[in-house]
């Protein structure tokens, strides 16, 4: 009986493996699907639904064949536009949010592709605008993920709902006209799976069946036989046979037949098929936060733009270069300090932004422009230097992000509680009530305490902080003693023309980034008196000595937390950084 199951067994473990294998092998669906579009006359902009190619598969390889020509419009001596040929075989990917890929697009003709049916058939319809060119798409900092390649270029993608692929040649010149897209379909191998292990178990079970048998079937025999007297025999010769090893049993008769029942389920496996038919892992994406200035991937690409940029800037001294990805205070510092470092090379050290780690990440809640993000980068290269806050803004959808503001922390400083980057915070605009002070009386209050110290009346709204020690009203006596009596100084505090951007912290106040401007004058204590000046002053008034008097004009970039309208806390400095942007000589 149970060598009749362990046949069965056998038979059927066998039928198992070979549909597993048939099912994986000849009746397997396909792991691709496949689909080309040839463009007759592109526009400068292809842009795909990912939602459309998403229907069919979550992962796509995108294929494009480059290689354009057209004309394109180049501006004169005299700024007039003229049309000139042009070719180009370079390809630009990219994938943003719609609402940031449409903004970026605005008025230029497009076309807009999707896959349709159950195949995925690409096709294409013209959206018709007023423009003719858009700038280098590869350049923008709009994009969550870009690529570049000559002639040829083919990307694997898995993005989120709710995005749009880019393709462009240079924002001018027609788009490449060759696109296909290879989905991998997500096949479910559980059946064969299932079948092939189901085989090989039903034919240990088998093996197990035949073996017990085929021992039960063996003591049958002996106890059939019993037990006959043995003659006497005389003693014979009997070889050593330690040195032939050990001993076989004779039950080890068996095995073939039991290596045959488990190996006629592997044989008919093939050599290839058991290792393909394991799901291969697909790749996942993050979804892209809605309603915010930025990604953490987008951001990390910014940063390390903008720090490649300034460090190209800074060893040209090529205001040019910084002022693309500079703005308002920091990009004055910076002017200052290149004319200034150009004849001394010890003065005039740009303030230096770390190419270290991002520690916290915030960035404006919004879907229109302008839009900021406010970020605190960590030296990991150096622990014991400062943290560096800094802001960025990017003021349409096809410019770059500028840094505006960026700040060396204070020591142990406390950043209040912020949303997530995925949540992103509202920035709040204008002369805000919001909080205990709007920000252009935060940094008039601030410059009166500078000046005034414990007469000021505004001593008691701010926390102590390292500035007022620097160059508060002990700081300014002493600078005043040191001279004597041969000059004169008078200080003036007020806030610069620079735009406050505040940025809404999670529990009520906000963070604050402000420019405030000291303008320090030294003139002659008595008639027929000089002022001298020296170092970077010197260098900027392009005066040694004046009978009038020199004036200095220092800038501070300052990042307050102003607390809530209802709230006792008072206002912290938590970070800032400063620098002499002009000098001149008074008088005529």
């Amino acid at each position: 009986m149970r060598f009749i199951i362990s046949v069965i067994l056998f038979g059927v473990a066998a039928v198992m493996v070979a549909a597993g294998i048939l099912i994986h092998s000849v009746f397997h669906p396909p792991t691709t699907t496949v689909s080309t579009l040839r463009l007759k006359d592109p526009a400068p902009i292809v842009v795909i639904d990912t939602s459309s190619l998403d229907r069919i598969s979550a992962t796509q390889v995108i294929s494009i064949k480059g290689g354009a020509t057209g004309t394109v419009y180049v501006k004169d001596a005299d700024s007039v536009p003229v049309a000139t040929q042009a070719s180009s075989d370079h390809i630009v990917l990219a994938w943003g949010r719609e609402p940031d890929v449409l903004a970026y697009i605005g008025n230029v003709s497009y076309q807009s592709v999707s896959a349709t049916g159950q195949n995925g058939k690409l096709v294409s319809k013209t959206i018709s605008g007023t423009e003719t060119a858009t700038p280098n798409p590869f350049d923008s900092d709009l994009w969550v993920e870009h690529y570049e390649a000559d002639k040829y270029l083919s990307q694997q993608v898995t993005t989120p709902r709710g995005n749009l692929l880019v393709i462009a040649t240079d924002g001018a010149l027609p788009a490449p006209s060759v696109i296909t897209v290879t989905w991998k379909m997500d096949i479910d191998r559980s059946i064969p799976t299932n079948l092939f292990y189901g085989g090989l178990a039903l034919a240990i079970v088998g093996a197990a069946f035949y073996y017990f048998g085929w021992l039960a079937d063996r003591r049958k025999r002996r106890h059939r036989q019993g037990r006959m007297p043995r003659a006497p025999r005389p003693p014979r010769w009997k070889p050593d046979r330690s040195a032939l090893g050990p001993r076989r049993r004779r039950g080890r008769r068996a095995l073939p037949f039991i290596a045959i029942g488990v190996a006629l389920p592997l044989a008919l496996t093939g050599c290839t098929v058991f290792p393909s038919i394991t799901n291969d892992p697909l790749p996942t994406s993050t979804p892209s936060p809605r309603g915010v200035a930025v990604t953490a991937q987008q951001f990390d690409r910014i940063l390390s733009n903008v720090i490649e940029t300034l460090k190209t800037a800074d060893e040209q001294r090529a205001e040019n270069i910084a002022g693309t990805r500079c703005d308002g205070a920091a990009l004055r510092f910076r002017a200052a300090q290149y004319k200034v470092n150009t004849q001394s090379k010890t003065l005039g050290i740009p303030f230096q932004i770390p190419d270290g780690e991002v520690r916290l990440l915030l960035p404006q809640k919004t879907t229109t422009w302008p839009r900021s993000v406010f970020a605190v980068i960590d030296d990991t290269a150096h622990p014991k230097n400062p943290s560096v806050a800094v802001v960025l803004t990017q003021q349409t959808p096809r410019d770059n992000y500028k840094m505006s503001y960026s700040v060396a922390l204070e020591p142990g400083a406390k950043i209040p509680s912020v949303p997530s980057a995925e949540t992103g915070a509202a920035v709040l605009y204008g002369e805000t009530e919001l909080l205990s002070v709007t920000p252009s009386q935060a940094v008039e209050h601030y410059g009166d305490l500078l000046i005034q110290g414990p007469d000021s009346a505004y001593v008691n709204s701010f926390d102590a902080d390292s500035l007022q020690t620097q160059i508060g009203r002990d700081a300014k006596d002493k600078r005043a003693k040191d001279l004597g009596k041969t000059a004169k100084f008078a200080w003036e505090d007020v806030p610069s023309g620079d735009t406050p951007v505040v940025f809404a912290a999670a529990e009520g106040g906000a963070l604050v980034a402000v420019t405030l401007q000291e303008n320090e004058k030294v003139t002659p204590a008595t008639a027929g008196a000089a002022i001298t000046s020296s170092g970077a002053v010197k260098i900027l008034a392009g005066v040694t000595s004046s009978m009038k008097g020199i004036e200095a004009n220092y800038q501070y970039q300052l990042l307050f937390y102003v607390p809530a309208l209802s709230s006792q806390e008072k206002i912290r400095l938590l970070g800032y950084s400063y620098a002499l942007t002009a000098a001149h000589k008074l008088g005529k």
